[in-house]
């Protein structure tokens, strides 16, 4: 059973934020997140996310260790918030509050918002300094990270779906989308996010700063622009494809157009699962 607003405060003192127990009064729940469960806590040493892991985290095939040890990582180089209390099960955790403002919210489902040209140099530029991170240095930190493979992470969504009998023509082409998914884009492997959606991105005083890494591994940096541009299309329109793919292509300096074209199509088959799996 997951974990309650009210069994996450109970925990307070293990926290080593603050010296009375919290109200639920001073947590307030924060909307549009897909998966999770999300919530502001007030505390007089400062704010704080409280992040509540969702029920079918196993099932979506998300390790939190591999989660948090990326995150620690990532924060460490500025590239998100520092995590300030995790519990021993990874049912929930604390990280700092970011002041912003979502670059995207998807609970509003606002199709046609507008993403500025300088916020997606900007976003662009943050993927390749996280794509330039030694791998070196990631092995260093101690993290063990298996190279991330589509077809694996597909059969997390796959098995969701056998277990719901649905779509029983869909699953019938499961053995030969997975053979076709398989193999990976030509090129070297790095840290990814891989989920970099416009809902993921955060205004700050310090710039955009990226949220949610529970699926970031070791893969290649051609899904995270494809994730990204999938993103963007959902988030502004579809008649924006071209011209942002093309705008993508230029910034990130893609010359292996067949390696992108390879990376779109797996990470579109990785969000069809997905959202068939959580529907």
């Amino acid at each position: 059973m997951n974990m309650t607003l009210t069994d996450v405060l109970d925990d307070w003192p293990l926290w080593g934020l603050t010296t009375k127990p919290p109200s639920n009064d001073q947590a307030k729940l924060l909307v549009g997140g897909l998966t999770n469960l999300c919530y502001q806590l007030s505390l007089d040493s400062g704010e704080y996310i409280i992040r509540i892991g969702a029920e079918n985290t196993q099932a979506l095939g998300i390790d939190r260790e591999i989660e948090k040890s990326i995150h620690q990582l990532v924060s460490s180089l500025q590239f998100t918030s520092a995590l300030r209390y995790c519990d021993d099960d990874n049912r929930y955790w604390i990280r700092d509050y970011i002041e912003g403002e979502a670059l995207y919210d998807s609970s509003l489902g606002n199709a046609g918002a507008v993403i500025s040209d300088s916020s997606l140099v900007y976003m662009v530029e943050q993927l390749k300094a996280l794509h330039q991170i030694p791998v070196e240095l990631v092995l260093s930190k101690g993290l063990t990270l298996p190279k991330v493979n589509i077809s694996d992470k597909a059969e997390a969504y796959w098995s969701i779906l056998e277990a719901k009998h649905i779509d029983d023509e869909m699953l019938k082409m499961k053995a030969l989308m997975q053979v076709a998914m398989s193999e990976p884009p030509a090129g070297a492997f790095c840290l990814c996010h891989l989920d970099p959606v416009p809902a993921n991105w955060l205004y700050t005083a310090e710039g955009l700063k990226l949220l949610d890494w529970e699926y970031a591994g070791l893969g290649h940096p051609l899904w995270d622009l494809a994730a990204l541009l999938q993103g963007i299309v959902q988030s502004m329109g579809a008649e924006c494809e071209e011209s942002v793919e093309q705008r993508l292509i230029e910034l990130y300096g893609i010359e292996n157009l067949i390696a992108w074209r390879r990376a779109k199509v797996q990470m579109d088959y990785l969000s069809s699962l997905w959202y068939k799996a959580q529907g």
